[in-house]
């Protein structure tokens, strides 16, 4: 990872959701980095060995092990400065205030663009 790049992790248990954000890199995402977990279990291990160069956290709602609902405030636990987006289909307005309550600075609809993407990471990251 170069030092200009800011490394955000990806939680979330589809790998065709890591692969578009791989794409949305290649197509204009330079300054980041991604590193990917499958579930919020692998997420604090990362979040554990690399947690001081991450800049920010994407985390899916629903997964199968432990969901973004239950693995919010474990994430915030570990790692309390590290702003969390999470991405999800659910759309209703009291989930999101619900996750925005538990301490998530964002939220983001799947399906999203590439566009919308870096607006809301930058948004959150101040840039």
């Amino acid at each position: 990872m170069s030092s200009s790049k800011r490394l955000i992790l990806s939680i979330d248990d589809s790998r065709a959701v890591h692969a578009f954000l791989d794409q949305c890199l290649r197509d204009g995402g330079d300054g980041f980095e991604f590193v990917h977990a499958m579930g919020v279990k692998e997420g604090l291990g990362i979040l554990k060995e690399r947690g001081d160069f991450i800049s920010l956290i994407l985390l899916d709602w629903e997964m199968p092990e432990v969901t973004g609902f239950d693995g919010l405030p474990m994430l915030l636990s570990q790692s309390p400065r590290t702003p969390v987006v999470v991405l999800t289909s659910k759309n209703n307005p009291e989930d999101i205030t619900v996750m925005l309550e538990r301490g998530a600075k964002e939220y983001m609809m799947k399906p999203f663009t590439p566009d919308i993407l870096f607006e809301k990471i930058k948004g959150v990251l101040g840039e």
